[in-house]
């Protein structure tokens, strides 16, 4: 812990260097602590310099500073900056894990708000919520899909025909191993940098 304060100490004002290629290398020193907020302005002020690195480099940062807002509870923000991250590099697969879960997560709500209405017998409501609920998931599957195709395991793809049943699309879990196998093709499980 005392080496990592040091680090962030020393590099305290990474994103401020005259030179792009020393403020990147202090921020490759930082890039795995855990986020928290002098870190997060640190990755920020660094990317404010997006147009001095270049596109893997862009991604990097990006990619970086989404986990560290998804660390500190700001899945909102994280959303940007890993939305942000996939620009630079689209079949990076823990990017596409990450976005799955965080709007799965927001999924949540919406299973409350339709429990809600079933118990008050509210039919619109209930409705209103499906659809919400249905968006979400729609937005959180072919994220997931990615990450399934390039990292499987039981429990994801379980997951996922559960998220298709549970919005009525029996056809998409029957396409499903043809599209994971194209999707396979592409994957990215490290970013690179330089």
């Amino acid at each position: 812990m005392l080496f990592v304060l040091l680090i962030l100490a020393g590099g305290a004002a990474f994103s401020q260097e005259k030179n792009i290629d020393d403020a990147y290398q202090q921020f490759m020193f930082s890039r795995t602590a855990k986020g928290n907020d002098v870190l997060i302005e640190q990755t920020r002020g660094l990317l404010a310099r997006a147009k001095e690195l270049n596109a893997k480099r862009q991604a990097n940062v990006a990619y970086h500073l989404g986990r560290m807002y998804e660390e500190v509870g700001k899945p909102d923000s994280a959303l940007v900056y890993y939305t942000q991250s996939l620009k630079g590099e689209p079949n990076y697969s823990v990017i596409h894990r990450a976005l799955g879960f965080i709007y799965l997560n927001q999924s949540k709500v919406f299973v409350a708000q339709m429990n809600a209405a079933s118990a008050a017998k509210n039919a619109d409501a209930n409705a209103k919520a499906y659809n919400q609920y249905r968006a979400a998931v729609l937005k959180a599957l072919p994220h997931l899909e990615k990450y399934q195709a390039c990292e499987p395991d039981d429990e994801t793809l379980d997951m996922i025909t559960n998220l298709y049943k549970s919005i009525k699309e029996s056809q998409a879990v029957a396409t499903l191993p043809t599209r994971l196998k194209t999707m396979a093709g592409t994957c990215v499980n490290l970013l690179e940098d330089e």
